[in-house]
């Protein structure tokens, strides 16, 4: 039987009844009011309601603020997966589909979803409030489903914008109290490798009950043979002694994986260590070595949920062999071999993600298998994803099935075995002033592409740019540029190497220069690495040999993503935050005058910042206020300017006073250069 003709059946059925039995009218008129004035009422309510009926949801009633919301005509009558098909994915079926068949309401707040409003394919992002509650029959049983909804889309935005403003006047981390919080952070590794054919993403959410961070870590370990090692455990119980007993389980776990060859050793010593601490026994590990050049892939798991292997087409298979008792409780353990194709993902986690009140570990770990399914494909919400497969899988799995709540800390580790490397980065140009914005656009775009973290990014986009300054600047004649080479690559081991290339003749710095100099010393600070190799002079030459070659090589990682019940507390809080490549506003306050930069100060810039700060001063004499809260690079020629300005000022006795955050991309060149500077000066919010 079609459930959609049930349905409205069963409505007709009823208004047949009513018009049949006069007596039942007066009734219905003294309990609800005529039915007139009750649909009146109900289609006017200023809440959105909707209501649904039989197993597969079909609608019976809606009010108008919810047929204006929705935007789509006509859907009485229809399944509700027909009509919203694009939420299939995103955890709300499965909310109708518990109500229906448990009878207990469900509530969500500040759910995120990707709808249609129209009949285009074009997806909207809101957030909502909703309770479905349960609808009976008179005979007691469930019918359907009532559901009150509520857009707080604007109040997300708001609260996320006033977000990203406080966090230029307070601690970046004010908002986490909790010191077990901070502990627990310390104690996991947030930075995950970078490998050319491999992509590595985990998350991990602090349990819900007090915010007391428990004993679940992970890991992703590049060994000296290649070999990416994969981990994800629990420590029973959650607090200080949890965290504490997690960070040595980790620590010696990570030494036996780096100077152990058998991770049957491994696991037998990892057994050993345990067994003599309370606080250890009984804690749960999965171990998977993973050879990101052939697949090959040997795992074990003690006492942990199976992994799962995801296709690129959403098919899923369970690694579930290799089951072996919890560490220091002397169950033997078992090694299983396995082979991740390309394009596959491996998914490990905690059992925090699949523990549900009301459903079974199977039932968690069923759904669990369509949501990463979902992920992978990218079909649940698309809108907004990363294209990053790994850290896709990652943030979907974590936000959709803890929607419900969550009592136990989270873990998920995503890897995804490439099917081609990642591409290195090859730029031939010519060294004016044009190819610095050229490189630094391409630079960027080639580490986005493997997801390197803010931290990396700075370190060797800063280096770059004063490795091309340096050529544009030095390399060739005036009005003669040469050639400019920049290559890039990921190292097999993990980290980036980078080279910077021209045909010119390298020429010695000036001792006696007082405000230049300074790129080479930036490069040598923020990288790991930083070589400058050129040919030795020829005999009798008094220009210098020719060609110039400086190396850059970092270990550069990408950032694992850690939240509390108080929001996301990783170190990406306001990276995407919208920077203008450069602007300057400038205004008078009690002090004087005070100049502000925004974006990137580097050679292309530098001399007009130079010359509004003269501007601002007067040619030098007024003291000046620099605000550079807002600098996304200072570069050795921006630093020029500020030393030449300083100078100038100082010739009038006068004072350049300097303001960055700290930690800030502004305030890490200041100190290494040995600019003083001030903290920006918080600020009241306005009140509501």
């Amino acid at each position: 039987m079609n459930p959609r003709n049930t349905a409205v059946g069963a409505g007709q059925d009823l208004m047949a009844a009513v018009a049949d039995t006069p007596e039942l009218t007066p009734a219905l008129d003294h309990t609800a009011g005529a039915a007139e004035v009750v649909r009146e009422v109900f289609d006017q309510l200023p809440v959105m309601v909707v209501a649904w009926e039989g197993p597969d949801h079909v609608a019976v009633a809606a009010n108008e603020a919810y047929r204006r919301y929705v935007g789509r005509p006509g859907f009485i009558g229809s399944p509700w997966s027909e009509v919203m098909p694009e939420i299939r994915g995103q955890q709300f079926f499965e909310i109708l589909d518990a109500v229906y068949t448990t009878g207990r309401t469900q509530v969500g707040s500040e759910w995120r979803f990707q709808i249609r409003r129209d009949d285009t394919d074009r997806l909207h992002e809101i957030f909502v409030d909703f309770t479905v509650s349960p609808r009976f029959g008179p005979d007691g049983e469930v019918v359907g489903s009532t559901c009150f909804v509520t857009d707080v889309t604007d109040r997300v935005h708001e609260r996320h914008e006033a977000a990203l403003r406080t966090a230029h006047v307070q601690e970046r981390y004010e908002a986490v109290h909790d010191v077990v919080v901070e502990l627990q952070r310390a104690l996991l590794s947030m930075a995950l490798p970078v490998m050319p054919t491999a992509h590595v993403a985990a998350r991990y959410l602090v349990a819900a009950e007090d915010q007391a961070a428990g004993g679940d870590w992970f890991d992703a370990l590049v060994l000296d043979n290649g070999h990416l090692a994969l981990v994800v455990g629990d420590v029973v119980g959650h607090g200080v002694a949890a965290s504490a007993a997690m960070g040595q389980l980790r620590a010696v776990l990570e030494e036996l994986l780096r100077t152990e060859t058998e991770l049957n050793t491994v696991l037998e010593r990892l057994d050993a260590y345990a067994s003599h601490s309370p606080s250890m026994r009984a804690a749960t590990v999965a171990v998977l070595v993973l050879d990101p050049e052939t697949g090959q892939a040997v795992y074990a798991r003690c006492g942990h949920p199976a992994p799962l292997v995801v296709s690129e087409d959403g098919s899923v298979r369970h690694l579930d062999a290799a089951s072996g008792g919890p560490l220091g409780t002397g169950a033997p353990h078992q090694l299983a071999h396995a082979t991740i194709a390309p394009g596959e993902l491996v998914l490990m986690y905690s059992d925090g993600l699949v523990e549900r009140a009301g459903h079974s570990l199977d039932e968690g770990v069923a759904d669990l298998a369509r949501v990463a399914a979902d992920a992978m494909t990218n079909s649940s919400m698309p809108l907004g994803a990363s294209a990053v497969v790994a850290d896709r899988v990652a943030e979907m799995t974590m936000e959709l099935m803890t929607r419900g709540g969550h009592e136990d800390d989270v873990t998920v580790l995503a890897v995804q075995r490439l099917a081609e490397p990642v591409p290195g980065l090859d730029l031939r140009l010519t060294a004016t002033r044009d190819s610095l914005h050229q490189v630094n656009a391409a630079f960027g775009t080639w580490l986005a592409s493997f997801g390197a973290s803010p931290a990396d990014r700075f370190a060797l986009e800063l280096s770059v740019t004063e490795a091309v300054t340096n050529v544009i600047e030095h390399a060739y004649p005036a009005g003669r540029p040469g050639p400019l080479t920049v290559t890039g690559a990921v190292l097999p081991a993990g980290g980036v190497s980078v080279r910077v290339v021209d045909e010119g003749r390298w020429r010695s710095p000036d001792p006696a220069s007082t405000t230049g100099g300074r790129g080479l010393l930036l490069m040598t600070q923020v990288v790991d690495e930083a070589e400058v190799i050129h040919p030795p002079q020829s005999a009798g030459s008094a220009e210098g040999s020719r060609g110039t070659t400086v190396v850059l090589r970092h270990h550069a990682h990408r950032q694992a993503v850690m939240a509390s019940g108080r929001g996301l507390i990783d170190d990406e809080l306001d990276d995407d935050r919208p920077i203008a490549d450069f602007d300057v506003v400038g205004h008078e306050d009690d002090d004087g005058p005070v100049v502000s930069f925004r974006g990137t100060v580097d050679l292309d810039t530098a001399e007009r910042a130079r010359a509004s700060l003269l501007g601002a001063s007067r040619g030098g004499v007024r003291s000046l206020t620099v605000d550079l809260t807002e600098v996304t690079q200072l570069a050795s020629a921006g630093v020029r300017s500020l030393f030449e300005v300083r100078e100038q000022l100082a010739a009038n006795r006068k004072e350049l006073v300097l303001v960055a955050e700290p930690g800030s991309a502004a305030a890490v060149v200041l100190e290494l250069v040995s600019l003083p500077y001030q903290h920006p000066v918080p600020t009241r919010p306005t009140p509501a």
